[in-house]
């Protein structure tokens, strides 16, 4: 498939990834939303269901020598775009970045960025709502509750430490403009597989507390044979369960060690 201007995220999209990429296509009306790698297993759910209002387009279709601009969402890690990391290393491709995390320094391809767009707040959808916003941009329904999973997926609903005011201020831009509490019930809380509740159970019964300023912060080093989808699931449950004020998990799965740090206290 040839498409000059693509929207890309990190691979294993969650719903604060997946709802800044739907975001970037009203700004960016002629880009495609391109999926590389897996999709969390409710944003893989949601898409199933409503992907003919949502459309997306396999990373893996589109030819690369036509791509003019590239939309990054989250991420400047040419390994965590997978295949379209490539992207990043063309002097001919544009770049727009779009993110909530702090870096201290770009990667050398940084002076072809037309444009990086960041905010502090819990959720990089939070960032992408108000710029809807100031443009006085329509969105649906549907969009809208694409941007409130994001928001409260990111943010806890409102619970991290991470979010801010603005993050609560756009999940009522949504809800005025009609996102469904129903859905946001459905695709936000979905229960954890077996695979997911062993690894929970095990990290429980592991756990070990690490002596940090003070606080009640909780560290488990885990091998599995086969690999477990949404590790990060796995970590916010433990803190759930736990009430600890922060878990760092490593997991070792498929010769790779995951690391998935939590904190309530900031």
């Amino acid at each position: 498939m040839k498409a000059a201007e693509i929207i890309a995220a990190h691979t294993n999209t969650d719903f604060d990834a997946f709802a800044a990429m739907v975001a970037a296509a009203k700004l960016y009306p002629r880009a495609h939303i391109c999926v590389s790698g897996a999709l969390n297993r409710n944003v893989r759910e949601f898409c199933a269901l409503y992907g003919d209002q949502i459309p997306t387009v396999d990373a893996n279709r589109i030819e690369h020598a036509a791509v003019r601009r590239l939309i990054a969402i989250e991420t400047l890690e040419p390994n965590r775009l997978g295949e379209l990391g490539k992207l990043l290393r063309r002097t001919d491709v544009e770049v727009v970045s779009f993110d909530h995390h702090s870096a201290e320094e770009l990667p050398r391809f940084a002076a072809r960025l037309i444009q990086r767009v960041t905010s502090e707040d819990g959720a990089l959808t939070t960032l992408m709502v108000r710029i809807l916003a100031e443009r006085g941009l329509a969105i649906t329904p549907l969009e809208a509750t694409v941007f409130a999973l994001g928001i409260h997926e990111d943010t806890g609903s409102l619970t991290f430490s991470t979010a801010t005011p603005r993050d609560g201020e756009a999940l009522v831009f949504c809800m005025r403009h009609g996102a469904s509490a129903t859905l946001i019930e459905r695709f936000l809380h979905s229960p954890l597989a077996g695979a997911q509740r062993e690894l929970l159970a095990r990290a429980l019964r592991l756990a070990e507390p690490v002596q940090a300023g003070g606080l009640d912060v909780q560290l488990a080093a885990l091998h599995v044979g086969e690999y477990v989808e949404e590790v990060a699931v796995v970590a916010h449950r433990f803190l759930d369960v736990t009430g600890a004020d922060a878990f760092v998990l490593l997991v070792e799965m498929e010769e790779r060690i995951f690391v998935i740090a939590r904190s309530r206290a900031g």
